[in-house]
């Protein structure tokens, strides 16, 4: 990692943009006095995170910024930047997509107003966030690897604990002083929150004990109505198994006689409908057998009507074949008297057996006829139209055909007559069948009808039962829930009965155990996690109490160790160092504890613990001289084993770059010498910038900045690199 520019704007004397490059291992800044030569290291002190204006030669941190002159106006505020090459990735910083920076830029700013703006890459950050990072990297607070203007021997008159702070610093150690003081923090965080957790544990533990009492209780009645919702499920499921059971077993018995039944009306209904229909016919058929009956009736006393007349008329002819023509006696027969009298009264007979006034006045007529027959054949009477024999016998002849002709029709109005009869009796007959087979029928409905009825009465208990079992499952969802499954059926009701019995007894059961508010378990719950919480919290925190501790301890024997080691190793080069700038004589650091007595928070049984801290004292043997105090040192021996305890950490533990502010002002030509010859073996391993007025020390640098300032007040660069100088001169 090297240092490869410091970018100056508004800063102290450097009022315009100010860019110094160190592209070379050793690079000198010169100048006269009142130059503003300094000021560069007292930029790169500042940028780095120096907090005390003292040291950087103001009062107030408006001192840093350019107070203007008559010729140029004062700054608004002053920004210091020192950019570093971090192609080796020593910055942990990640971004520049993955890879890292190659660049990083660590900037201040400083307002009149006092405010002051940290940066890293342009980005504003805290002054913990520069502190943390240059740590990672070797640069500590103490800023040993900073040397100003009459602190060559600063680390002579600090005391043992600023020595050792400085040597810590110098090997690098601070990030793990840093890291010690972070877990320290931590741990005392962690104490506080353990005391503060079981300070609630313990407020809480009355409260806790009083709910999980009840809680206990409700967890019986849980247990009770999770069996009561289990015993539910199955009786309800079982019972609706065997309602359903029981539906489709009377379902299947109605079946048949439903079904045999429907067929037996259907054929009681065909059956009555021709009852019906015979009953209707036989009520018109009497009149037409009647009007048949009547007809023949008619036709055969027409027949013995037209008999009669055949003897008539053949009495007639026979007295005309006698050729009797005399009068016929006026004395009339007492058989023909006798014999008309009997067809009267025959006929009137008739009439007064019938009902109907149209066949009454028929016979009426059929008597008037008979009656003006009868007398237009009495003797002595002179009847109209005489007939002679001829046509009598020609009546006579007509009167047989008549009669042949009523016969006849006689006859088959008697065989229409029986076969109106036969069938009549073959249709009453049929009648009779039906109305028999009727009867049947409806005796076998009734059986059916009773079947029927005693099934619907079974529907009825499975309907009631179907009922029940809604208003026990709507009982029920205050257990259960969700919908019930079916399972496997009842085997009998009185098992049915014991279920049921036994729901009850556990319901008895839930109602003693008393119900509990679910606020309460609610709260019991959140109390009871919050505990577990807090003592997994506390379980925790202890557990990181301890890896905090370990932690410490590891960083404790870590610094011990890797401090004994520098120190060890940076005796060996301070005597290299001193032997060199002296020509002998011995000087080596060495490590005193001094014990003092600390108040303990975690001590019960005494509020004190001793305490061991250790420090840095430095020892000197001069050649040729009897000096072995640092306090009878002279201000050049002083400055010589300061540079040479200087030099001596830097070998160690080289830092990214070392600022020599004017460290060889003191120095003759021939200590010069030997310090600029270690400032060369030096530049191997650490970039130098070094403010001087030492010739010899010039010789040495790389490139060389001079620092001139004119009327206006405003520090201004020169730059001289030797490399091309030296190329210009051959």
């Amino acid at each position: 990692m090297q240092l490869k520019r410091l970018e100056l704007s508004g800063f102290k004397s450097f009022a315009k943009n100010t860019l110094l490059e160190f592209p070379v291992p050793i690079s000198a800044v010169v100048g006269p006095n009142g130059s503003g030569k300094s000021n560069v290291a007292d930029a790169i002190r500042w940028v780095l995170g120096e907090q005390s204006i003292k040291s950087l030669r103001g009062k107030r941190g408006e001192d840093l910024i350019f107070a203007g002159s008559s010729n140029v106006s004062r700054m608004p505020k002053a920004s210091a930047v020192l950019v570093f090459d971090n192609a080796g990735r020593e910055f942990p910083l990640e971004p520049a997509r993955a890879g890292g920076f190659e660049e990083v830029s660590i900037g201040r700013r400083v307002y009149r107003d006092g405010l002051n703006d940290y940066l890293i890459n342009g980005s504003e950050v805290r002054l913990k966030d520069i502190v943390e990072l240059l740590a990672k990297v070797g640069f500590g607070s103490s800023q040993h690897h900073i040397i100003g203007q009459g602190e060559a021997d600063r680390i002579l008159y600090s005391s043992p604990s600023e020595r050792r702070e400085m040597i810590e610093d110098a090997l690098g150690l601070k990030i793990f002083h840093l890291r010690r003081m972070e877990a320290g923090r931590k741990l005392e965080r962690a104490s506080e929150n353990i005391q503060q957790v079981e300070a609630l544990r313990k407020e809480i533990q009355p409260h806790l004990k009083f709910l999980k009492s009840q809680a206990e209780k409700f967890k019986v009645a849980s247990e009770l109505r999770e069996k009561l919702k289990s015993e539910f499920q199955i009786y309800l499921s079982r019972k609706l198994a065997m309602i359903d059971q029981r539906g489709r077993e009377v379902g299947e018995r109605k079946h048949g006689p439903a079904s045999e039944l429907k067929k037996i009306e259907s054929e009681i209904a065909s059956v009555r409908e021709r009852i019906e229909r015979e009953e209707k016919k036989e009520a018109k058929e009497p009149g037409r057998n009647k009007l048949l009956e009547e007809k023949l009736k008619k036709a055969r006393e027409d027949e013995m009507a037209s008999l009669r007349e055949l003897g008539r008329l053949e009495g007639v002819i026979a007295v005309q074949e006698r050729g009797s023509n005399r009068a016929v006696e006026e004395v009339v027969p007492k058989k023909d008297v006798e014999k008309i009298l009997s067809a009267l009264t025959q006929r009137v007979d008739q009439a007064l057996k019938e009902n109907a006034l149209e066949k009454i006045l028929a016979i009426l007529g059929d008597i008037k006829k008979s009656v003006f027959e009868f007398l237009q054949n009495l003797p002595g009477q002179k009847k109209t139209g005489e007939f002679s024999l001829e046509d009598n016998k020609k009546g006579l002849s007509e009167l047989k055909l008549k009669i042949e002709r009523l016969q006849k029709e006689g006859r088959e109005l008697s065989e229409e007559y029986e076969r109106e009869a036969s069938r009549a009796r073959k249709e009453a007959e049929e009648t009779r069948k039906d109305e028999k087979r009727f009867y049947h029928l409806e005796l076998e409905a009734g059986k059916l009808k009773d079947a029927l009825r005693s099934i619907e009465l079974e529907e009825e208990k499975v309907k009631l039962l179907r009922d029940e079992y809604g208003r026990e499952l709507e009982e029920a969802r205050a257990y259960t829930g969700g919908e019930i499954a079916k399972g496997e059926p009842f085997s009998s009701p009185e098992e049915l009965e014991d279920f049921r019995k036994k729901l009850e007894r556990i319901k008895i059961k839930l109602e003693e155990a008393g119900g509990i508010d679910p606020a309460v378990l609610k709260e019991y719950r959140e109390i009871s996690s919050r505990d577990e919480f807090l003592d997994k919290e506390l379980s925790d925190l202890t557990e990181s109490r301890e890896k905090l501790r370990e932690v410490m301890k590891e960083l404790e024997d870590r610094l011990k160790h890797d401090f004994k080691s520098g120190v060890s190793k940076i005796n060996e080069e301070f005597q290299k160092f001193f032997h060199t700038m002296f020509g002998g004589g011995k000087a080596s650091l060495k490590v005193i504890e001094k014990t003092h007595r600390k108040e303990s928070d975690e001590s019960e049984e005494s509020g004190e613990v001793e305490e061991v801290e250790e420090g840095i004292d430095i020892s000197v043997d001069l050649p040729r001289k009897r000096i072995k105090s640092l306090e009878m040192l002279s201000g050049g021996e002083r400055a010589l084993t300061s540079i040479a305890l200087l030099f001596a950490v830097s070998a160690v533990h080289p830092p990214p770059f070392l600022v020599l502010d004017e460290t060889d002002a003191a120095l003759d030509e021939a200590n010069s010498q030997r310090y600029a010859k270690m400032l060369e073996d030096l530049s191997k391993t650490t970039q130098l910038i070094v403010i001087t007025h030492n010739r010899t020390t010039m010789k040495y640098a790389g490139i060389l900045y001079g620092v001139t300032m004119g009327s206006d007040g405003v520090s201004k660069l020169l730059s001289i690199k030797f490399e091309e100088a030296g190329a210009l001169v051959s």
